[in-house]
């Protein structure tokens, strides 16, 4: 799977996940979705901003890689999340998958009902990096 941030004025895209979706159920979440049979992170992250979201990813840096556990599946999941950092077209809600696509300041998403608390120092991270021009994976 592959989840993406994205940054503009010191804002960050959430949406909000559909009420009968079986993970995180009506909760904030990153966009993103699963990998196809032997996708590249990279086409994935691609494919399912541009379903999600109508965006074009043009670059976009690795912020972490973590495993999760999906109680539906049973299992674990490997979670790519990228930053994205250029892109073409504005980001609107284009599937069912969330019911609106909202962007909110570091400070209101500290107080959201978000899918994983994991993004948030993921979040603070970018933010502390890019006032000292360093960003993760650079």
């Amino acid at each position: 799977c592959d989840g993406c941030l994205m940054e503009k004025k010191s804002k960050f895209p959430f949406g909000k996940r559909y009420k009968k979706k079986t993970w995180a159920a009506g909760m904030w979440d990153i966009g993103g979705g699963k990998a196809l049979k032997n996708e590249n992170p990279l086409h994935t992250l691609n494919r399912e901003v541009q379903e999600e979201t109508g965006v074009n990813v043009l670059d976009a840096e690795l912020m972490t890689t973590m495993n999760i556990y999906d109680e539906k599946d049973g299992g674990f999941f490997t979670y790519h999340i990228y930053m994205i950092t250029q892109w073409q077209n504005k980001p609107v809600n284009l599937t069912k998958e969330h019911t609106e696509l909202r962007w909110f300041t570091r400070d209101e998403i500290g107080k959201l009902n978000i899918a994983l608390p994991e993004y948030v120092p993921l979040i603070d991270k970018w933010i502390t990096n890019s006032k000292t021009g360093l960003h993760p994976g650079e």
